[in-house]
């Protein structure tokens, strides 16, 4: 039989004074037990049987773990609803192993680093002779960029037009040696690699640069700084370059498998290179700490240091005179609060279907990285680091930046499934799980890894870090 709502509504409140009264009494709360029982005289009087209820904390205990319950239930179904998209069939096999160091390109710490083929072209004999050489480039403390023969070891250039440390270099991806760099002292400049001619220089911020990157289109360019602004630059025509290398190239220098499979088109010297004009410019609140843009250039996610948001800026309809860049706010807090417990220092969208999900590494002080659906903040995926790469294959990524170690993770799994030592190998045992050994460590630097570079068409892992070394 039902209690009238009356009734049930007194039982409860009586209810809940014997329990106050009871945790008050196990903790020893003497003067505030004393008031609750002078207050409340009346109802424990009349209500001596509630004593033979669970105690207070009991009762706690169990609300949070129903409550933890229900939020793995929760969470298995979103994964369901997402595992077409991230279960994706193919390789098993990624870069898990050292297979070359190189100590000598840098005198002090390296903070950025990547692949790219460069073509080198010298006038010989009335023609043009050109090679492309795949090149490790990167940007260290000592305010230069090097490029060095992934196949040999040897420095071919060193770019040094910056007056601080190098923190961000990008290519262009069509003109695929018009390379982008961006300065601790502030300028960011566009640069022929072929030729180390200087084709721009934008000085449009006063502190640090600490991300440049092109649209994956390349009509766009972005700069990101500590000074709280976000530059958008635009195509806005081209010119001539001058192709002559500073190098003699031997053209006999013999194939290897690091060599370029398919090389693109080969620049001449009437190839147009672009020119970029800042189109605008966004102040946001605090230093920006990182920016991705989405694999179809459509919209761009910028997140800022103190702020629980990730700020979606529109590049949609940027031929129109009405174009005003709108910024779209998503919450990262799962509970939809404004406390802020972390930043974002690192975003990348997954690369095998079009960046449904973004991978969040965050400056929690468990290192902890999340995975959210693009245009939807509640988290897939925890896992933990500072820096992020996804694997082409979209299964695995790779994440760094708390100690010596890179480490890879399963997206399937959502486990970590290698932080091999050495040239030990471990391709994905099923029996991993977060915990770690000493034999569970992609090992070889000495000091934090700071940045990665996957080489898609070689299947290469690159990093770099303090010890001033990379490795493949």
């Amino acid at each position: 039989m039902m209690l009238p709502a009356t009734n049930l509504i007194t039982r409860v409140n009586s209810l809940t004074h014997a329990l106050i009264l009871q945790f008050l009494e196990s903790n020893k709360y003497k003067n505030t037990l004393a008031e609750f029982r002078k207050e409340a005289n009346e109802i424990i009087e009349n209500n001596p049987k509630l004593f033979d209820e669970l105690p207070l904390t009991a009762i706690v205990q169990n609300y949070i773990m129903e409550e933890m319950k229900n939020d793995i239930e929760k969470i298995d179904l979103e994964n369901c609803k997402i595992d077409d998209d991230l279960y994706t069939p193919g390789t098993t096999i990624y870069p898990s192993y050292i297979c070359e160091t190189f100590s000598q390109i840098h005198s002090t710490t390296i903070l950025t680093v990547r692949t790219q083929n460069i073509q080198l072209t010298n006038y010989n004999d009335n023609d043009y002779e050109s090679i492309q050489i795949p090149m490790i480039i990167t940007g260290s403390a000592d305010k230069s960029i090097k490029f060095t023969s992934l196949l040999t070891g040897d420095i071919y250039n060193v770019c040094d037009v910056h007056k601080g440390g190098v923190l961000a270099i990008d290519f262009h991806p069509i003109y695929t040696t018009m390379m982008l760099s961006a300065s601790m002292e502030g300028s960011v400049m566009l640069i022929n690699a072929s030729t180390m001619e200087v084709k721009q220089i934008f000085k449009d911020h006063n502190k640090y640069v600490v991300r440049a990157k092109f649209s994956p289109d390349g009509s766009m360019l972005f700069t990101a700084s500590y000074d709280y602004t976000l530059n958008i630059y635009k195509f806005c025509g081209s010119s001539t370059p001058r192709l002559f290398s500073p190098h003699i190239v031997n053209s006999s220098i013999p194939t290897s498998p690091l060599m370029p499979t398919t090389p693109s088109t080969l620049l001449t010297p009437s190839t147009p290179l672009p020119i970029y004009s800042k189109i605008h410019t966004i102040i946001f609140e605090s230093n920006i700490e990182s920016l991705c843009i989405l694999p179809n250039s459509s919209y761009l996610i910028v997140e800022i240091r103190d702020s629980n948001y990730l700020h979606y800026v529109n590049l949609q309809h940027t031929n129109s005179k009405t174009q005003n860049f709108e910024i779209t706010k998503h919450n990262m807090n799962a509970n939809g609060g404004d406390r802020v417990s972390f930043t974002a220092m690192d975003i990348v969208a997954s690369p095998n279907n079009g960046g449904k999900y973004l991978l969040v590494a965050t400056d929690d002080e468990n290192g902890r990285i999340i995975m959210f659906k693009t245009f939807n903040t509640n988290d897939i995926n925890k896992n933990k680091d500072i820096a992020l790469l996804w694997h082409s294959s979209g299964k695995y990524f790779y994440a760094c930046g708390i100690d010596a170690y890179p480490r890879v993770y399963s997206i399937e799994s959502k486990r970590l499934v290698d932080k091999l030592k050495g040239h030990v190998k471990n391709n994905g045992d099923s029996k991993i799980s977060n915990s770690e050994s000493d034999n569970d460590k992609l090992s070889g630097h000495s000091d934090v890894v700071r940045k990665m570079w996957y080489d898609e068409e070689r299947d290469l892992l690159i990093t770099c870090g303090f010890d001033k070394c990379v490795k493949i």
